[in-house]
């Protein structure tokens, strides 16, 4: 592992040692020096994403903006400006509990557009996509290639993996269904179509969140192997092997 020979980079390796091996040590009890690096780690997000905030949005948005207006070179609109400070000026006042009041309506702008921008995400990320995925398994040009070379087995297994995954997702959305959960409206065949429906949901439900959950485990796993191998080559390299 290269660390080089000026002392800063050294003193940087061995800090982010010393650092992981008392994250690692959360597995043998909880303890000050624990809670200590995670404050730690907390500070540093949260300074890292005020200083991203600053240099990409403060700083190019309003005070270069400002800058111009002052220097004789605007850069933006007198209108545009005005309501940029008027809305940074009433967001202070959320600093100060006696004026936060003041700086209520920007903050549900704020959280308007946030919600506004993640259910637009949500739909076209995640919505979108996957009834794109789930149709897309009903690949009939292949299964007709597979019927005129004579591979009826691939065939049979591109219909099961379509109808599977239709009744895979037919049945989730009947479980979250209301009519699932009370039936008194509902006519008798009707409610047993819908039980039915949503028993064949509560089975894919779990399969669904087991492989979530591995996938998050494996990516746990793979951190814990970088952090285990950079520990072995941060020793081979003061050990001189």
């Amino acid at each position: 592992m290269p660390l080089g020979n000026d002392l800063l980079s050294i003193s940087g390796v061995v800090v982010a040692a010393i650092l992981t091996l008392i994250t690692l040590s959360y597995i043998i009890e909880d303890h000050a020096l624990f809670r200590l690096v995670l404050h730690l780690f907390v500070g540093v997000a949260a300074g890292y994403a005020g200083a991203v905030a600053i240099e990409e949005i403060l700083i190019p948005q309003f005070i270069l903006p400002l800058q111009g207006q002052l220097i004789g070179v605007p850069q933006i609109g007198a209108f545009d400006l005005i309501m940029r400070t008027g809305l940074t000026l009433l967001l202070l006042t959320k600093l100060w509990p006696r004026t936060a009041v003041l700086g209520n309506p920007v903050s549900a702008m704020l959280v308007g557009i946030g919600a506004a921008l993640a259910i637009g995400g949500a739909v076209q990320g995640t919505i979108l996509p996957q009834v794109a995925a789930s149709s897309a398994v009903f690949d009939l040009d292949s299964f007709d290639l597979a019927l005129q070379g004579g591979y009826y087995a691939e065939g049979t297994a591109i219909i099961l993996q379509g109808l599977i995954t239709l009744l895979a997702t037919i049945g989730t959305l009947a479980y979250f269904h209301f009519g699932a959960r009370s039936r008194g409206n509902l006519p008798p065949e009707r409610a047993i179509f819908v039980d039915v429906l949503a028993w064949i949901g509560r089975v894919f439900i779990p399969i669904t969140l087991a492989v979530l959950f591995s996938g998050v485990l494996l990516a746990a796993l793979t951190a814990l192997i970088e952090r285990l191998d950079f520990l072995i080559n941060v020793a081979a390299y003061f050990l001189g092997s």
